[in-house]
């Protein structure tokens, strides 16, 4: 196998086998770390600052709550996304969401992130034994949200999570719980979302199986006895998430949209995120904005930017594409796109 596909299964299963992280903001001690992985363009492009602005089938990742609000009654959306993530890995996003009048919005969520696969090689067969390994990490959500009031929406997400190293896979479900309230004042709107609260992950497979013997050293024994090597059970990522987004500019064809957000994840230190969307005609988009500003770890802040387009195909079926790139150094600028449709 290659370093760098040896590097990622490390990086997956590091929590699973690793002791307790030394620094005090636990970075690296919990599992399924890509369910912390901004899923959409335009979500991603304004800094992750997300919790108060995001709405349609976007906000099924950022908070289930901005499905809906108290003028939906039917249609729907279902966007799509895929991103070039870190060294060579693919992550990809499909959410859609759907309105039935007083029952509320219903969501559905597959978030997907593909390590790929490179060949299996040992000191016998340095070319390559003829098999294939890989990495792969899975989420599955089934939303719903409602409007309490004119102002007040709700939502949750329940969701399995499938974390899976060559043989070896874990699996667990989570839950996301959201809140958004529009004030009315200058379209502000304040978010609230805890995220990935769920049963811990432990992995499981053939190769942790063993045949050995307890005491070498004595003759006459079994030395063929049947083991298994112990791993640990390691928790979610749980996230606390509170923003507020406000539209701080409006004049003709122009609007200026700005947000901000505190995050505080469990296997990181406590940050802010900030964006801002510059819109022409509410057509066309220029987002801006930067992740996890004071930050412990120096490396998780960047830059991000991006561009949009929204476009009405007829009176019913509605069109958004969208692109971003985003500073990951030491691992370069990864991009996303996005493409949604509503009905």
């Amino acid at each position: 196998m290659t370093t760098r596909l040896f590097l990622l299964a490390l990086v997956t299963a590091a929590p699973f086998v690793a002791g307790p992280a030394r620094a005090q903001d636990q970075a690296g001690t919990k599992a399924a770390a890509f369910l912390l992985l901004g899923t959409d363009a335009r979500g991603t492009a304004l800094g992750s600052a997300q919790v108060a602005a995001a709405d349609g089938a976007a906000a099924l990742y950022w908070n289930p709550a901005g499905i809906t609000s108290a003028e939906a009654t039917t249609g729907g959306e279902v966007v799509f996304s895929s991103s070039d993530w870190l060294v060579d890995t693919r992550h990809n996003y499909l959410g859609a969401t759907f309105t039935a009048g007083s029952m509320g919005t219903f969501g559905l969520s597959v978030t997907q992130l593909d390590y790929g696969e490179e060949p299996v090689t040992t000191i016998e067969n340095p070319e390559g034994t003829g098999e294939l390994w890989g990495a792969q990490d899975l989420a599955v959500g089934v939303s719903y949200a409602r409007a309490l009031t004119e102002r007040f929406t709700i939502g949750a997400t329940g969701k399995f999570v499938h974390q899976q190293v060559w043989n070896e896979t874990a699996g667990g479900a989570a839950l996301d719980l959201g809140l958004r309230y529009e004030t009315g004042y200058r379209g502000l709107v304040i978010g609230m979302a805890m995220t990935n609260f769920g049963s811990d992950l432990r992995l499981r497979g053939r190769d942790l199986r063993r045949r050995i013997d307890i005491d070498p050293d004595q003759s006459g024994n079994n030395d063929d006895l049947p083991a298994a090597l112990e791993v640990g059970n390691w928790a979610m990522p749980l996230s606390f998430n509170v923003g507020v987004s406000a539209e701080a500019y409006r004049a003709g064809d122009l609007s200026l949209l700005v947000t901000a957000q505190g995050q505080a994840p469990s296997d990181n230190s406590q940050s802010a995120s900030f964006g801002g969307e510059f819109a022409f005609r509410d057509l066309f988009f220029v987002r801006g904005g930067y992740r996890q500003a004071f930050s412990s770890v120096a490396e998780d802040g960047g830059w991000a930017l991006g561009f949009g387009l929204n476009y009405d195909l007829n009176d019913r079926l509605g069109l958004t594409v969208d692109y971003v790139f985003q500073e990951y150094e030491p691992f370069g600028t990864p991009q996303m796109f996005s493409v949604g449709v509503t009905f």
